[in-house]
């Protein structure tokens, strides 16, 4: 019997497609994606941001210890502040001097090789920088300076407009990648310190830099003029203390020749010690102790008092409360008068167990004769240091004040 040869070939041609259909798994995958929906292009370039458990993040270094904390992290923006004539350029001449010298006053440089720092000066005059960095800066070290102008990069862009200054800036950073950046006075790379935009967009840039060229970028700026600690000046000041990693006050203590540098805010390594220098006869700052006169201010600006704030209200005016919550001291006594303030929140409380912060209020208000909110708070706050009244959460998870245990 013969087999049409043609017939042969047509059959092995539907089995060979047959079987390619079934088993080809190249096949089956690309129509598997054909069906996928498609990821937008947004989300591609996001995934590259995306943290994991297992993402390769280089450990976080930092260029600086006070007092043996670190200090001054790579890859993030530190901030220097305090009224005019308070210190700051001498403190940021210590830091530069720390970038060559192992160890200046307080601070210690963590690596030993030196650093490269770029001083960037926006506000002094050139005769000033070159003296700052010459008579101050270098002074400091006992390593000669023309190793040490290798390291260090000065500039001096007073005369430039706040355009040029950004650029140049960013020009500088990335040419000469330094691993420390001081920008002394970071307000004059913007026109107006109250420009939220133009706040917001500096602030960016120099995160930016500071990730990209693995540097830290310390800034230099004012106060308000009130001298509160956290009140930086301007939308600038604002998004500065959003954004800081670390913030170091400088201060000259009145009626002495004793300036002071304190860290009030930090991300993750808190210094509590503060660092008072005073500056010799050759023009460079020397360690000294707290002076014996110093008065600590408040961060209002306003100098604290070693009595408790509800005390700070005049004699007479003591006169004006219900005396059955009032303890008269000696006239010789450093206060004259106090609160009995467990009388007063235990006869407020009652028989009830706790009782809403606000109801607790006004019996103490009714009762004591106290018409200022605020200085009730005073007293409140008295009152829960001295462990006669504590706040807790009720069963319905609302805050409530109960009497503290005996």
């Amino acid at each position: 019997m013969m087999i049409s040869f043609s017939l042969l070939n047509h059959e092995f041609h539907e089995l060979n497609e047959l079987f390619m259909t079934e088993t080809d798994p190249i096949v089956e995958e690309i129509a598997k994606d054909s069906e996928a929906p498609s990821v937008p292009p947004e989300v591609v370039k996001l995934d590259k941001y995306r943290i994991m458990s297992d993402t390769d993040v280089p450990p976080e270094e930092f260029l600086i210890r006070m007092f043996g904390k670190p200090c001054f992290p790579r890859r993030d923006i530190s901030t220097v502040t305090g009224t005019e004539k308070c210190g700051k350029t001498f403190y940021t001449s210590m830091l530069m001097a720390c970038c060559a010298e192992k160890n200046v006053l307080e601070l210690e440089r963590v690596r030993d090789e030196p650093l490269k720092v770029m001083w960037y000066d926006t506000e002094q005059s050139r005769q000033s920088t070159k003296s700052i960095l010459a008579d101050r800066v270098f002074k400091l070290c006992h390593t000669d300076v023309k190793d040490l102008d290798e390291n260090f990069f000065v500039f001096n862009v007073r005369s430039c407009s706040y355009q040029e200054r950004m650029n140049y800036l960013v020009a500088g950073v990335e040419t000469y990648k330094p691993d420390m950046v001081i920008i002394d006075n970071v307000s004059d790379l913007l026109p107006s310190i109250n420009d939220p935009e133009g706040s917001a967009q500096v602030i960016d840039q120099l995160m930016q830099l500071s990730t990209e060229y693995d540097c830290n970028i310390t800034i230099v700026i004012h106060l308000n003029r009130s001298g509160e600690k956290r009140n930086l000046r301007g939308w600038l000041g604002t998004e500065i203390l959003h954004k800081a990693f670390d913030v170091y006050y400088c201060e000259q203590i009145e009626k002495t020749d004793v300036f002071s540098v304190q860290q009030t805010f930090t991300r993750k390594y808190r210094i509590p010690e503060a660092l008072y220098y005073t500056i010799n006869d050759d023009g460079l700052p020397e360690i000294t102790s707290k002076p014996a006169s110093y008065q600590p201010r408040e961060e209002n600006g306003r100098y604290k008092t070693n009595k408790p704030e509800a005390y700070q209200i005049r004699s007479e005016k003591a006169d004006t409360f219900n005396q059955a919550y009032i303890i008269r001291n000696d006239s010789s006594a450093r206060q004259p008068w106090e609160w009995d303030l467990r009388k007063l929140f235990f006869d407020a409380m009652g028989v009830m167990p706790s009782m809403s912060l606000e109801g607790l209020q006004n019996e103490v208000m009714a009762r004591s004769g106290i018409k200022q909110p605020k200085y009730y708070d005073k007293v409140f706050k008295l009152a829960t240091d001295q462990r006669i009244v504590q706040t807790t959460l009720d069963k319905h998870g609302r805050v409530v004040a109960i009497l503290s245990p005996t």
